[in-house]
Formats: structure tokens, C-alpha cells, sequence
């Protein structure tokens, strides 16, 4: 596990658990960059689920990290005194029970984390990274928020209703009769649906944008704010981000870094 260095005692911290795509446009490296854009101040604690290849237009891979050494990071990340936010992304299928004997392992804390996942099944390139649908359905119980793109809505809602506990975020769904706006809507249990509804941002969409905009709402909710001030916190930011896209070396539009 990685951490940026403390300045005098333990501060409000926010795990980031997912793979690590060594290109920087997603997973970890992307969940650093957000937080460093959004919250500098928190600490951030790093657990890394694999390795991945992906992003140079062939299916993507994966390598699941040692399972001795992600029960020894997970369980450090599960004692920091200070964890407020988890966001959690791509686990392997064969690491699938280890994440959920963590998520277990916070409910014990006071106050206890809240949990942020992007569940990752197929990378934007083709190719499997995360468990199956069914897995991640069964996870979404143990889970604050969930911020699924809508193909992974559609499989995850292939196993029936997501659970009432856990609210869920539909992001990018088109508006009847206006190409020109999109929303998102949020689901959350004894509550009014809330819908973000905006001008859609016009160019491409990047690879590593649902990383970002889950680091986002979790670096707010590791800051004490409310769910849904942390939604609209995180989508206004990742918006203006899109608008100052830079193309890269690779011929691929990245989030400006």
C-alpha cells in the first residue's frame, strides 16, 4: 500500500482499491490524479487489485495482484484511524471474496467508511477485466454508492432490482428529444430520485472517466458532504475537465493532467 507522506499526525483519509493501468488513464494513477485535483489535503491510501494492460486499442489484461499481499494492504487501509471514503474499482474475479471480507471488516468502525464503486467489467478497449456481473450484483449489498456506466447497468440489472440500500448513480442517459443534454440520475433508498440535468459536453469520452468522477464524489464524502453535494460537486468538476481535454501522444483524447 502507498501513501502520500503525513505532516503531523493521521489525516482524514480516502482509499483508493482498483487496478493499476501503468498509462495513467485509468485505475489508481487516474484516482491520484483526481484526488490531487480535488482534495490535496486527504490521505491517501493505495491498494493496488492488479495489473492491467489496456488503452493501446487491443483488448485489455489483467494480472491479479498476490493475495498475501493484498490482505496485508487491505487490512492496513481497514485500521488507518482516520478513514472517512473508499472508492473501489476493477477487482479480479479471483479476488473478489478478499474485497468483500474488507467491506465486511468496515462495518465494524465508527464512524464507518463510506463506500464509492465503480464496478469494472470490460475495459472501454474490449476485453474482460473485472468478475462477473452476478459477482458484482452480489457486492452492490455491501456498498455506499454505485456508479455504473449504462452498459454495466444493464448487466447488473439482469439479476433484478439493485439493492435498496445501496444508491446507485445512472450516469449518461440521454434526455427525450434533446441530443444536445444528458443526465444522471441518483437512486438512494427513502428518498426522491434526484436528476442532474445539463448541456452534454460535446468531443470524445475518454477512458478513465468513470474513475474520476467516482475519486471525485468520494474525495467529497471523505470531506463530511452529503450525497448528493458530492454527486453534483463531482459531475460539475469532471465536465469542466472534459472541456480541456489534450490530445495525446497515442492519438487518444486524455483528461488534461
Amino acid at each position: 500500500m502507498s501513501s502520500r507522506p503525513r505532516a503531523g499526525g493521521a489525516r482524514v483519509g480516502l482509499a483508493i482499491i482498483g487496478g493499476m493501468d501503468p498509462t495513467g488513464g485509468a485505475g489508481l494513477l487516474r484516482d491520484e490524479w483526481t484526488i490531487a485535483q480535488r482534495a490535496p489535503e486527504l490521505e491517501v491510501l493505495a491498494v493496488c487489485t492488479a495489473v492491467t494492460r489496456q488503452g493501446h486499442g487491443a483488448p485489455a489484461s489483467s494480472a491479479s495482484a498476490d493475495a498475501d499481499t493484498l490482505a496485508r494492504e487491505l487490512a492496513d487501509a481497514a485500521s488507518y484511524p482516520q478513514l472517512r471514503a473508499v472508492k473501489l474499482g476493477m477487482i479480479p474475479a479471483d479476488r473478489v471474496e478478499q474485497i468483500l471480507a474488507f467491506l465486511a471488516s468496515l462495518r465494524a468502525r465508527e464512524p464507518r467508511p463510506l463506500v464509492v464503486c465503480d464496478p469494472v467489467i470490460a475495459a472501454s478497449d474490449g476485453g474482460r477485466l473485472g468478475p462477473s456481473s452476478r459477482a458484482l450484483f452480489e457486492l452492490a449489498a455491501r456498498v455506499d454508492l454505485l456508479t455504473p456506466n449504462q452498459s454495466e447497468a444493464r448487466q447488473l440489472l439482469e439479476h433484478g432490482p439493485l439493492p435498496s440500500t445501496t444508491a446507485t448513480l445512472f450516469k449518461g442517459e440521454a434526455v427525450e428529444d434533446r441530443p444536445d443534454r444528458i443526465r444522471d440520475r441518483l437512486q438512494q433508498a427513502g428518498a426522491a430520485q434526484f436528476v442532474l440535468e445539463r448541456p452534454r459536453v460535446s468531443g470524445p469520452d475518454p477512458r478513465g472517466t468513470g474513475c474520476a468522477l467516482a475519486s471525485a464524489i468520494a474525495c467529497e464524502l471523505a470531506r463530511g458532504r452529503s450525497l448528493i453535494t458530492a454527486v453534483v460537486a463531482g459531475v460539475a468538476w469532471l465536465d469542466g475537465a472534459r472541456r480541456r481535454l489534450t490530445p495525446g501522444p497515442d492519438n487518444r483524447w486524455h483528461l488534461e493532467r
